[in-house]
Order: structure tokens, then C-alpha cells, then sequence
């Protein structure tokens, strides 16, 4: 027989205060093997790991941790737009009638000299991350992008192109790190997936801009339209809070602490369970580094051991080897020449300009996805699936290539499968590079490692970008998309091999993986 109402009432009162009180038992536990470096808990795995601090944001919780996501996402949105400015800027700059002049190997200098900057922007961002803070970064990020297209668009030769793509390219660097750390040390371990895989989406949605103004306007009218969003962006940063995982490192306690209780929907008990790990976790980092001297030799020195720690050159590895197969795979490649690859493929049959804004608009289209199931499914799963279907794509466009001769070439075909290539490769090889900053690097080394990776990540983007031109013309365009297939086949391996898997972990359980002898998933303890 049921029990009377008030009974009732009262057993579910008692069942949730001891659930509660169960939590925090656990919490404090957990805080104990943080303090004492994970040693009563080191042979447990990332899989019987228990979900120590899973709470699921209210209402209030979600559309704070969105708003945050929205000052983020306007910059990187604007961030986006130089990375496709080279694709409507040098076909112009290719005629010869018009204002200024730039043959193909200049052209490539435009092109890349952009990535040539954006590495020094990303070293420079992981001391100012840890320095400035995470929001400050990024405001501090506004100021090259507006510079740059203001100089771009009033540019009166190819020295003055050159000055505004080097500081455009600087400012993208800045924000790559802040933007994903601040993502995922602000959203919830349920939320941290989807929002921080949006980024790409708004990432590309900026090179969508910069296509669609670029088939309406000339390139100096459209650098100058580039200077509204990092303003915008600017005004917006600062209404949101600041990283509450910065401020309790800053010994910042209070402000941590409103900073949460805003972010989390005013739920006390979640913000008091996020401040315990928080608090035990900046004991530990700082007890790791008590011993460092405060001279410019012992900073370097306390640099070099913190990325040479293995809990953290493991994710910097896994992090960097996919990163370099997806690039070799052809995802920027495509961004920066997409007009001319077009004309490579189509000649004059295609409209390039429109062809280029379709396969931005799909890019967008795909990556939002991608952020939706990234909610759903694994991420081991979309990534295989991500880099196995640029594979395919890649390999029956090179292979369609080759058989046919130029003047049967049917567009539709060649059409279908570059949308096919640019849908699926969207949805992993691209989503994920910023994913890993933002869940497999522990938090002492957020600033720092995440600079690292993406120093090398745009010097490498430099090299791809600027000897593009060089291997087309040594293979074909068949040749290029051959390449394409074969590196989304090993990044496939690699991602079954060595990515581990972070969904609906908390950001402690993925550094207590890395802290184990843990390197390849496949061979992980279990």
C-alpha cells in the first residue's frame, strides 16, 4: 500500500538529503586523492571511474553557460574570416587590369604568410592565458583583427596586404587557446562537448562571411566590413564573467565563487562541489612547482618539466600527431584556395565564387551537427567516422580523376563528392583539434601546452598553405586528393589507436587517465 502524502514527501526528502550527503562524502574524497596526487585511487581506470561531481545544469545554469559561449563565438566568428580572406583575395589580385597585381608564388605568400604569424600569436597566448586570464586573452585578441582589416583596407600595395594578413594572423593566434579553454572550464562536463565543438561552426561561419561579401564587393570593401565583429565581440566579452578555475589559481576565492553560482544557475551545491575539486587541485599544482626559484632561469626551467611531464607530453602528442594527418588531409587546403581548386577541377564551368560559398555553407551546416553529437555519441566513434568518410571521399574523387579526361569531366559528379568530402570531414577532423585543448590538457598546463600545440598546428598550416601550390603542380589536383584519402586513412587508425574517450567525463577523470600509464586507448589499463 502506498504511503500518505506527507509520507511519502518525507521518505523522498531523506532519499535526496542522503544522496546528497553521499555526493559530498565522494567529493571529499576525491579532493583527498587530488591533495595526496591520486594515490589512494591509482589503479582505477578511466572507465570504472564513478561520476563524482555530475550534476546536469538548470535552466538558469544553460542559458548562462550559452551566453558565455555567444562572446566567445561573435570573435571567433570573426577569427574565421581571415582564414578564407586569401580564397576571394587572390583571384582578384590575379587579373591584371586591376589595382594591384600578385602572380601565383606571391599569391602563396598572401596566401600563408597569415599562418606564418598565427604560431607567434599562439605562443604568445599561453603566458598571457595564464597571466591576463582567460576572457582578458581574448579581449586582448579583438585588437590585431580590427587593426589588420583596417590596414588591409586601405592598402595601397602588396607590402601593406602583407603587413594587415601578418596581424590578422597574430590576433587568430591569441585567441585559439583562450577561447577553448575559457569554453570548457566555464560549461558543465554535459554541455562541454557540444560547446566547445561550436566553435568550429562559427569559425566557419566566418569564412562563409567572408566568401559571401567576397562574391558582392571588392577585397577592400570586404576587409573593411571584417572590423565590425571583433568590436562587437570586444563590447560583448566584457559582460561575461572571467574563468572561475583562473581566479581560485589567482587566489581570487570570492570571485570564483560568483563567478560559478552565475554559471551554474545559482545551484549551491553544484558551485560548492566545483570549488572543492578546484581548491584541491590548485594545492596540488602549486605544490608540484613550490620548489621552482622565481628567476627567469627556474620560470624556463618550471616550463620545460611541465611539458615534459608525462600527464601532459601524452595529450600534447596525441593532440599534434591528428592534428598534422588532418591537415595533410586537406581540411585548410581547401579554405584557403577554394576558389581556385575549383577552377583547377571545373575550369569554366563552375562558378567559383559560388562554388566556394556552397562548400562554406556546408561546412557550417556539418559542423553544427557534429556539435549536436558530439551531445549524443562518443567522440572515438565520429571521429572514425569523420576521417574514414574523408578517406572515401577523397580517394573516389582522385580516383574519378583520373580516369576521365578533362572534357568529360561531369561537374554535378565532381561537385557531389568535393560537398561530400568538405560534409564529413567538418564533423571530426575538423571539430576536434580544438576539443582535445579544451579536455585532454590538465589545467596547469591549459596556458602553456595549449599555446604549444597551437604554435605548431599554424606553423604547419604555414608549410601546407604555402607549398600547396608547388605539389599541384608536381602531381595534379589527382595527386592532391590521392594524398587527401591516404592521410584520412591513417588519422582513422590513429584515432581507434590512441584518442581516448571524454564523453560526459569530468576534466579530473581525463587527467587522472594521463597521470596512469595510459598512452594508446587500445593498450590502456583496465
Amino acid at each position: 500500500m502506498a504511503p500518505p502524502e506527507g509520507e511519502e514527501h518525507r521518505s523522498m526528502l531523506g532519499y535526496h538529503a542522503a544522496n546528497y550527503d553521499a555526493k559530498i562524502i565522494q567529493i571529499g574524497n576525491v579532493c583527498e586523492d587530488i591533495e595526496n596526487n591520486n594515490t589512494r585511487d591509482k589503479d582505477s581506470t578511466l572507465d570504472e571511474k564513478c561520476d563524482i561531481i555530475y550534476y546536469s545544469s538548470n535552466s538558469k545554469g544553460i542559458f548562462a553557460q550559452c551566453l558565455v559561449s555567444g562572446a566567445v563565438l561573435l570573435l571567433l566568428t570573426g577569427g574565421g574570416m581571415p582564414i578564407g580572406y586569401s580564397a576571394i583575395l587572390l583571384p582578384q589580385l590575379a587579373e591584371e587590369n586591376g589595382t594591384m597585381y600578385a602572380d601565383r608564388q606571391l599569391g602563396s605568400w598572401i596566401a600563408s604568410v597569415h599562418s606564418l604569424a598565427t604560431p607567434v600569436g599562439s605562443l604568445v597566448s599561453g603566458p598571457l592565458l595564464d597571466e591576463i586570464g582567460r576572457r582578458g586573452s581574448l579581449q586582448f585578441a579583438a585588437v590585431p583583427l580590427f587593426v589588420g582589416w583596417f590596414v588591409i583596407g586601405f592598402a595601397k600595395n602588396i607590402s601593406c596586404l602583407l603587413i594587415g594578413r601578418v596581424v590578422l594572423g597574430f590576433g587568430v593566434g591569441l585567441m585559439g587557446v583562450p577561447a577553448q579553454v575559457l569554453l570548457g572550464e566555464t560549461a558543465d562536463s554535459t554541455l562541454r562537448g557540444f560547446l566547445t565543438g561550436s566553435t568550429l561552426t562559427f569559425y566557419c561561419l566566418g569564412i562563409v562571411i567572408i566568401y559571401a561579401l567576397g562574391a558582392c564587393f571588392t577585397w577592400n570593401i570586404v576587409a573593411l566590413c571584417g572590423t565590425v565583429l571583433p568590436i562587437t565581440a570586444l563590447i560583448a566579452l566584457i559582460l561575461i564573467p572571467e574563468s572561475p578555475a583562473w581566479l581560485v589559481r589567482r587566489r581570487k576565492p570570492d570571485k570564483a565563487r560568483k563567478a560559478l553560482l552565475w554559471l551554474r544557475g545559482g545551484n549551491v551545491q553544484q558551485v560548492d562541489a566545483e570549488m572543492r575539486i578546484l581548491e584541491a587541485r590548485m594545492k596540488t599544482d602549486l605544490a608540484r612547482t613550490a620548489t621552482t626559484t622565481t628567476s627567469r632561469l627556474g620560470q624556463i626551467s618550471s616550463v620545460v618539466s611541465t611539458l615534459l611531464d608525462p600527464s601532459v607530453l601524452k595529450p600534447l602528442t596525441i593532440i599534434n600527431i591528428f592534428n598534422i594527418l588532418q591537415l595533410i588531409s586537406g581540411t585548410f587546403v581547401i579554405v584557403f584556395y577554394a576558389v581556385n581548386l575549383v577552377e583547377d577541377i571545373g575550369g569554366n564551368r563552375i562558378n567559383n565564387y559560388l562554388a566556394a560559398v556552397i562548400t562554406a555553407i556546408t561546412r557550417v551546416l556539418f559542423s553544427s551537427i557534429a556539435s549536436v553529437l558530439l551531445l549524443k555519441i562518443n567522440r572515438r566513434y565520429l571521429g572514425m567516422f569523420s576521417a574514414v568518410g574523408t578517406a572515401f571521399a577523397s580517394l573516389v574523387l582522385a580516383g574519378y580523376l583520373l580516369i576521365q579526361e578533362e572534357s568529360s569531366i561531369d561537374v554535378y559528379v565532381v561537385g557531389i563528392l568535393l560537398l561530400a568530402y568538405v560534409a564529413v570531414s567538418s564533423m571530426g577532423l575538423m571539430t576536434f583539434p580544438g576539443l582535445m585543448v579544451a579536455e585532454l590538457l590538465p589545467q596547469r598546463a591549459r596556458g602553456i601546452g595549449g599555446g604549444c600545440n597551437f604554435f605548431f598546428f599554424n606553423l604547419f598550416i604555414f608549410i601546407v598553405t604555402k607549398s600547396f601550390p608547388t605539389v599541384s603542380d608536381a602531381v595534379g589536383i589527382t595527386g592532391i586528393f590521392a594524398i587527401f584519402g591516404i592521410s584520412a586513412l591513417l588519422e582513422a587508425i590513429f584515432v581507434y589507436v590512441a584518442l581516448p574517450e571524454t564523453k560526459n567525463r569530468t576534466l579530473q577523470e581525463i587527467e587522472d587517465y594521463f597521470q596512469q600509464d595510459n598512452l594508446l586507448w587500445i593498450t590502456r589499463s583496465r
